[in-house]
């Protein structure tokens, strides 16, 4: 288990690692802020030991993708195994090479018909493949389709959050259904709702998405780097919400933050 919790993290163990996190947090087991960090974490995970530590201490039946372990068949054997091999296609050459000397050449007829082509496939009339259109969250115009997309489906644009994490193409939308129980809306691929056993959201304030410039959203995106001062800082999760007061939040992948208000004016940075 060792030898393999330091071999290096793939996409799809820390995809795995990130479904184990959004079930957990759903179960109630982490709070709203320590699911995005470790969200954002796993996110970054450079080996299986890291994807490790941020699941040890959670209840959970998602199963972490481990490398198979190495099998090394023993040098000898492997060693009279070619070796019989060799003998083999030396005997069977032998054994050939004599048939032909006794046998005269026969006549091989070449065929003067042309190979027959092979056919398309057929489509029924009428059927038209069906092609996911992905979401896009770092563009005014992907913004403005995922939240169009949204509407369409649940009609309300009243919502707690939107929280969306650009390094693995997720979002998470928190709203009071009409029973004012707090539903996460899971955003990848498609909409898949579920109750948020967490109480801590049952009084947050709300917001209407519909208010929210996504062109400013995606200026402010762009600009995060020259505005932490660091050309090098990569944007990980964005979080629009009215919990406390109305607040864009930006965070990097190195942790750094910053806020600012629906119209776009600082409020803080921290580094």
């Amino acid at each position: 288990m060792a030898e393999n919790s330091s071999k290096r993290a793939r996409d799809i163990d820390r995809a795995t690692t990130a479904t184990a996190l959004d079930r957990a947090y759903s179960d109630g087991q982490m709070t709203y802020e320590e699911h995005r960090l470790r969200i954002e974490r796993a996110g970054t995970a450079v080996t299986l030991s890291d994807l490790r530590a941020l699941t040890d201490d959670l209840q959970s039946d998602v199963d972490l993708p481990e490398p198979p372990p190495r099998h090394y068949e023993p040098k000898r054997r492997v060693l009279y195994a070619i070796l019989a091999v060799i003998v083999v296609a030396v005997g069977l050459t032998v054994i050939l090479l004599d048939s032909r000397a006794d046998d005269e050449p026969a006549e091989v007829a070449v065929p003067t018909s042309a190979a027959t082509p092979m056919s398309a496939v057929e489509v029924a009339d009428g059927v038209t493949p069906i092609v996911a259109r992905p979401f896009v969250f770092d563009t005014a115009a992907g913004l403005d389709d995922f939240r169009a997309r949204y509407l369409e489906q649940y009609k309300s644009s009243e919502v707690i959050s939107v929280s969306i994490r650009f390094n693995d193409e997720r979002a998470d939308i928190y709203r009071f259904d009409a029973d004012r129980a707090v539903e996460d809306v899971s955003v990848s691929g498609g909409f898949e709702p579920r109750l948020y056993s967490s109480s801590s959201l049952n009084d947050a304030g709300t917001f209407d998405w519909t208010t929210i410039d996504h062109t400013l959203v995606a200026n402010l995106l762009a600009g995060v780097p020259e505005s932490l001062g660091n050309p090098n800082a990569v944007v990980n999760n964005l979080t629009i919400d009215n919990r406390e007061r109305p607040e864009m939040e930006f965070r990097t992948a190195d942790s750094s933050r910053i806020i600012f208000d629906f119209a776009g004016n600082p409020i803080a940075i921290y580094r």
